[in-house]
């Protein structure tokens, strides 16, 4: 095998993760049989509308983009939720006025972006989806509420104290069971309904066969009647099989079916944030509306967060429209328990901001409070973040790392190297060696270019520098470095595949002050209970510094003080927006011994250069021996262990709807902070010790409802 590095090459990439997936998948197709019919690729876009030359200004934008959508052969589609989202603005242009006009479209592959650059601003691209319209399900009918008793239910009252005491609780996840009784109220005669207000089971996009709108249709949306169907069969209601019935529609026998397992991540979360006895009459959560989305789950198991941003963005502005229907003044709590690692880490990662932004946004100018809970992550012991620091004056120019490609990695692995604000990334230059000694070398690569490594001619890493990307006036993605690894083991028969074993990179810095240099590995597993991707985690390698005793674990773990590896920073780089509305949760373990709560072992480390730590922390861990903390499984009646930061932001999204009057006191006084959800509130606060308030924030929310009690 011949291994050879390119000069610099300039070309139109929007980001580094798309543009190698995209080769990938191109690859291993012309290696793999012809479909019956070539795919009909068509990439997320989301966009900002730019007001017209002409009056009224941004109305002839919105009208125009309309008729594009609806035009048979234009390259522009749009999926039935913001079709209709804009649909009402042109209807009614005085509604919504202070709502940014934004929008989630999608532009057939190959279409230059510059095409619409007179109608809006390009602010993020996703991976492209398959519309083809012969690969599109066919409708089912897998109830027929028609014959069956109308619902009843009064969700939608408009009582005026409603929203002082009755929060509405939303998730986006991964395996949500909304049949489970733990999801639903009494109704007297024994029966339950569903506290659901709707769920949306989000699927990869399909167009409808037949005549009709042009829309991109993602999954299906089932309605409290729809739910309500399923329980009025009583004790004849399988809810496996319903599961079941559900997901082959929608994922066929390739997707990952997470409902048609014991345990499912959702399920969890959400019992913990929001799950009650429906025998229980005089539990106050039963009065809770609850709103669902659920990941498709080739974004989900894609753990580099590739995939899942448009999804999730998306799902926010869903649950959004949704919760005004329920109750216009109730305060919306939003639990998001994923993340990625590696990310800028500065509030400028576009999933982050974005929900923030609508979030924030929707507070002002619908005056419905909002508030969003991120799991802080789960990385700290991974080895995945490493920080050089350089001091030219010093004579310190140049230092290196090993990283270790594990064998049989189906998956390509990537690496971010950032410098701090104020420093232009053109002040690093990149050197990557491979297993087998062939180095790329220091040179200078612009922005927007980027060095192949050829194996035989064929790509199998790259380095990327990333051009920055401006999403608003005050807020831009910074210009960054991206290492990008082709798998090291086979998908397809054929496909040229990176050397397994301890590859080399190094940075120098042709700066002349001090300067510190972050870089982070991406996250590259397979999730449990997930067949597929088959990833295995890369991490940063190296002498006897990289692996120090570590008292906690009593084995050679550990990282020396001088070691480049680093558990700072170790965090999500989605939880680091400072917005108002936004929260992160850390997960605390209790002591038994001590009577007191320490950092859980994985919890990690915020940093100086990005966020001080989480929000807050929870109980994530009953103890050193009982692993995690009791919730439901995905069926009635069953229960299981969670653990992670996802765990303690179902409990911290618990606690902050307990105190939903006070969010509703302090979203109309305006300002503050997080703290003033919290504090005085109906959930006691412990203090957490200095020393490790980088892991566990500002206080312990002390929730002891919603876990199951052990034994």
């Amino acid at each position: 095998m011949v291994l050879t590095w390119s000069p610099p090459v300039t070309a139109g990439f929007w980001d580094a993760y798309l543009d190698w997936s995209w080769l990938l998948a191109e690859r291993r197709a012309a290696l793999s049989p012809p479909p019956a019919r070539p795919p009909v690729w068509f990439v997320p876009v989301f966009v900002r509308l730019r007001p017209s030359g002409t009056p009224p200004g941004i109305d002839t934008t919105r009208r125009a983009v309309l008729d594009l959508v609806d035009t048979p052969l234009d390259p522009l589609l749009m999926d039935p939720q913001e079709y209709d989202r804009l649909a009402a603005r042109v209807r009614n242009p005085d509604a919504s006025v202070g709502l940014p006009d934004e929008y989630a479209l999608y532009l057939r592959h190959g279409t230059p972006i510059t095409t619409y650059a007179n109608l809006f601003k390009v602010i993020d691209m996703g991976f492209p989806v398959n519309l083809d319209l012969d690969l599109a399900r066919a409708p089912q009918m897998l109830t027929d509420t028609d014959t069956l008793e109308p619902d009843t239910d009064t969700d939608t009252d408009t009582d005026s104290r409603a929203h002082n005491d009755r929060p509405i609780v939303a998730i986006v996840d991964d395996g949500i069971g909304f049949l489970n009784a733990r999801f639903r109220k009494p109704a007297g005669q024994g029966r339950t309904r569903t506290r659901f207000h709707a769920v949306w089971l989000q699927a990869l996009e399909t167009r409808p066969r037949g005549p009709g709108p042009r829309r991109a249709h993602i999954g299906e949306i089932y309605s409290r009647r729809d739910i309500n169907a399923w329980l009025d069969r009583g004790d004849a209601l399988e809810e496996s099989a319903v599961y079941s019935a559900l997901n082959q529609q929608l994922y066929g026998i390739q997707g990952h079916r997470a409902l048609e397992y014991g345990t499912s991540h959702g399920t969890h979360i959400l019992d913990l944030a929001a799950g009650a006895d429906p025998q229980d009459p005089d539990d106050p959560v039963l009065k809770w509306p609850l709103i669902g989305v659920q990941l498709p789950p080739e974004a989900v198991s894609d753990t580099s967060g590739m995939r899942f941003e448009s999804y999730m963005v998306q799902a926010v502005r869903w649950i959004l429209s949704q919760a005004a229907r329920i109750d216009r003044k109730a305060p919306v709590i939003i639990n998001l328990s994923l993340g990625m690692l590696a990310g800028a880490k500065d509030g400028s990662n576009f999933a982050e901001y974005q929900i923030a932004r609508e979030a924030s946004l929707w507070e002002r100018e619908t005056g419905q409070p909002v508030r969003v809970v991120w799991s802080f992550g789960n990385n700290r012991r991974s080895r995945q973040v490493a920080r050089f620091d350089f001091d030219p004056a010093a004579g310190v120019r140049k230092h290196q790392i090993p990283w270790r490609a594990q064998p049989d990695d189906l998956t390509a692995s990537y690496l971010e190297i950032r410098t701090p604000d104020g420093v232009p990334s053109e002040r690093i230059e990149i050197a990557l060696t491979t297993p087998s000694g062939v180095s790329s070398g220091f040179v200078s690569l612009p922005v927007g270019s980027f060095r192949t490594l050829d194996a035989n001619g064929r790509p199998v890493a790259r380095i990327y520098h990333v051009e920055p990307h401006r999403l608003s006036k005050q807020v831009t993605q910074a210009a960054t470095h991206t290492l990008a690894m082709a798998p090291n083991a086979a998908q397809v028969p054929g496909e040229p595949l990176a050397e397994a074993g301890l590859w080399t990179v190094a940075v120098r810095y042709v700066g002349t002050a001090p300067c510190a240099v972050h870089l982070q590995i991406q996250r590259d597993e397979t999730l449990p209970g997930y067949a597929y991707p088959m990833g295995r985690q890369s991490y940063f390698d190296g002498d006897d510094s990289a692996y120090a005793w570590d008292a906690d674990r009593g084995n050679w773990s550990g990282l020396a003080p001088d070691s480049p590896i680093t558990r700072a920073g170790t965090h999500s780089a989605l939880v680091t927006n400072t917005a108002r509305q936004v929260f992160s949760a850390g997960a605390a373990l209790w002591q038994a011994s001590s009577q007191s709560y320490v950092p859980a072992l994985y919890t990690p480390d915020g940093a100086d250069w990005t966020v001080p730590g989480p929000t807050v922390s929870t109980r994530a861990e009953d103890g050193w021996v009982e692993r995690g903390v009791l919730s439901s499984g995905t069926f009635t009646g069953s229960v299981s262990a969670i653990a992670g930061t996802s765990a303690a932001a179902g409990r911290l999204t618990r606690a902050l709807a307990m105190n939903a009057a006070r969010i509703v006191k302090n979203a109309a006084a305006g300002g503050g902070t997080q703290m003033d959800d919290l504090t005085d509130g109906a959930v006691p606060l412990l203090p957490v010790p200095h020393c490790v308030a980088d892991r566990l924030g500002a206080a312990l929310v002390d929730v002891r409802v919603g876990a199951r009690p052990r034994g």
